[in-house]
């Protein structure tokens, strides 16, 4: 099971390092992700498709509206819904970071004697 832990660890650490250039975190990424899967999503949408805490989202969109990846507006049927979008910006960002990610070998888990 610690080894498990340790890759996860290494993973995550080498995305954030490959997508620190781009102004992105992994959350941001992700982010990034489940709006371009559902455009017009809500916060509680991507929460619950990301499955991380409210405020690390509400941080990450936070940012990525910031830096114009992102559009934030009123939803027309429901001007207390907020839904979300990726601007061009966002989409070209997005892409940037794939292409990054595909280019990085991430650590495979190998069972360690006592794991």
């Amino acid at each position: 099971m610690l080894s498990v832990l340790r890759v996860a660890a290494l993973a995550h650490s080498q995305l954030e390092g490959a997508l620190r250039p781009l102004d992105l975190t992994v959350d941001r990424w992700r982010v990034l992700m489940a709006i371009h899967a559902a455009p017009g999503a809500s916060m509680a949408e991507v929460i619950e498709a990301l499955v991380i805490p409210a405020t690390s989202a509400t941080r990450a969109v936070d940012a990525l509206v910031d830096l114009g990846s992102v559009f934030r507006t009123s939803a027309p049927e429901d001007r207390r819904r907020v839904t979300l979008r990726l601007s061009s910006a966002g989409l070209r960002k997005l892409r940037q970071a794939q292409d990054v990610i595909h280019g990085i070998d991430l650590p495979q888990s190998q069972p360690a004697l006592g794991d």
